[in-house]
């Protein structure tokens, strides 16, 4: 009797949907652009491309997404908000419900073996400070020649792998073996291994000087995002 009263309470909270939803082209024709995390009943992104939708709903990097060319050109606004109660851990299937109902989103996940970085520790030990309550970051001064940077207050190792993707292009994974939040701020110039550019290492470099950790090389079979189908003007609100 309990099993079944929890089958059906899954199967309930699987066929939540957002109580109020908003997906609009956006044509603002600015570079400026945000999304918000999966959470307190709430998802909200403004110009932003299908991909870093997709990433959001499907908890992958840019990497592990593939599809036509235009989810990366394409802006969209989407504003959407789930009934009372509805557990953070809910919002995901929500999110992925909703891109295949307005977008007529069809995709699928497949393991693809590829090229990938394992992040690990260096033998001297990381340098990250683990997160403490009521902690507040200094932001430094930035390294001259375009410098990117990338902070965190909060943030587990599993999380800065996947930031890692983008700037290295090739799927990050965690070997750190570290556990729990921690605080960082990378600064990182060039991303090629070539020589440092004004000062600032590139993100290999960075890595290792000012996180104490490492990526190394390798093979390895990936989850990857395919979007076999969607349309590029989603269906009215």
């Amino acid at each position: 009797m309990r099993a079944a009263l929890l089958l059906f309470a899954a199967t309930v909270l699987s066929a939540q949907t957002f109580e109020v939803a908003s997906v609009k082209v956006d044509t603002s024709g600015t570079g400026m652009s945000s999304m918000g995390g999966l959470r307190n009943g709430h998802f909200k992104s403004t110009n932003t491309t299908l991909r870093q939708i997709l990433q959001v709903g499907w908890n992958l990097s840019s990497v592990q997404i593939s599809g036509p060319t235009w989810i990366d050109s394409d802006r969209y606004d989407i504003d959407a908000k789930s009934p009372e109660g509805v557990p953070d851990s809910a919002l995901a299937p929500m999110l992925q419900a909703l891109l295949k109902e307005r977008f007529r989103l069809e995709a699928h996940l497949e393991q693809k073996e590829q090229s990938v970085y394992n992040l690990v520790v260096l033998k001297g030990g990381p340098k990250i400070k683990p997160f403490e309550v009521g902690h507040t970051m200094t932001m430094p001064p930035r390294m001259t020649g375009g410098s990117s940077m990338m902070t965190s207050l909060r943030n587990t190792m599993d999380q800065l792998a996947m930031s890692l993707a983008g700037p290295t292009d090739r799927p990050v994974i965690n070997k750190t073996g570290l556990e729990g939040p921690y605080t960082y701020i990378l600064q990182f110039g060039q991303t090629d291994h070539s020589a440092e550019a004004n000062g600032a290492p590139d993100i290999f470099g960075a890595l290792q000087q000012q996180l104490g950790l490492k990526l190394e090389s390798t093979k390895a079979a990936v989850e990857t995002l395919v979007v076999d189908r969607a349309e590029r003007v989603p269906t009215g609100n």
